[in-house]
Order: structure tokens, then sequence, then C-alpha cells
């Protein structure tokens, strides 16, 4: 996960939850947040990323004038989503356990449908805790990429004056 901190100069081609924006001499296009809005030009915003300058793995974001911090994959929005597909897929995968495996495999293959769903929420839930631990520590005033080892030298410095 790496952090960046951006101004956005100027905001355009706003359409359907995606925007692209212009900060620091560079273009960026089709960029989403949450799909129900955009930054406005002169913001200030602390970005996660899955991987470095990819604006098209946005994780988190946070307006540094506010102090929440807005998700791309909400924990409640994924746990919906499994439920659906082992809805969907479930009772295929579960009829063809039963059928060639019989009624132990169609439970063993129900038990780890719940607990691989289970654990995707869960992960999810963790990594959005890191997402947002990450972002309310960047200072209006930051303007450098932060990566995650920053934020683990930080958290073991406990001399390190807090922000």
């Amino acid at each position: 996960m790496y952090i960046e901190t951006v101004r956005f100069e100027r905001v355009f081609d706003v359409q359907s939850g995606t925007f692209s924006f212009e900060a620091g001499g560079k273009c960026e296009f089709a960029v989403v947040f949450d799909h129900e809005r955009a930054p406005t030009a002169g913001s200030t915003y602390a970005v996660a990323l899955s991987e470095p300058g990819n604006w098209q793995k946005v994780l988190g974001w946070r307006d540094l004038s506010r102090p929440t911090v807005g998700f791309t994959y909400s924990p409640w929005f994924l746990a919906l989503d499994l439920v659906l597909d082992l809805y969907l897929l479930g009772i295929a995968v579960l009829a063809a356990a039963w059928l060639f495996g019989g009624p132990w495999a169609a439970l063993a293959a129900f038990v780890a449908m719940v607990l691989g769903s289970v654990g995707r929420v869960v992960f999810s839930a963790l990594r959005n805790r890191q997402i947002e631990q990450a972002l309310l520590a960047v200072s209006p005033e930051q303007t450098r990429t932060v990566t995650m080892s920053d934020m683990q030298l930080r958290r073991a410095d406990s001399t390190a004056p807090a922000r």
C-alpha cells in the first residue's frame, strides 16, 4: 500500500463516478473513488494506492480538510457480494459435490465456501483499518509519498511525535 498526497490543480471529465485530473504537471485519467463524487479543483487528498503511481488501483482516500476516510471496497458490500455468489454458484457446487462425492463431500464444500467467505470479509475489514490509520496519519502539510514500511517504522518508534 502506498499513500500519495495530491493537490488537484484541475479536475475534468467528471462522469458516472469517474474523473480525470491534473496535478504537479501530470494528468491521470478515469480515476474512480466511490462512483458518487469527484474532488474539486484546489482540494488536497491523501490517497491509498495498491501500486505506486497506479491511479486505477485506489484503495481509499481522505480529503485532508476533513477527518473522514472513504474506501473503494467496503466489507459490507463484499459480504453482500459473497452471499449472492454463494447463492448463485454455491448451489451448483453443492449439487456437484453431492452428486460426485456424496453428502459428506457436499458438507465439506459448504463449510469451505462459508469459511472462505468469512475470511475474505475479515481480511477486507482489517485492510480497511490499515488504510484508515495510514490516511489519518497524513498531515495536510505532508507532500511526500508514504509507504507501508514508513508506517511500520513510525508505529515501532515509541519516541516519534504523534500527529
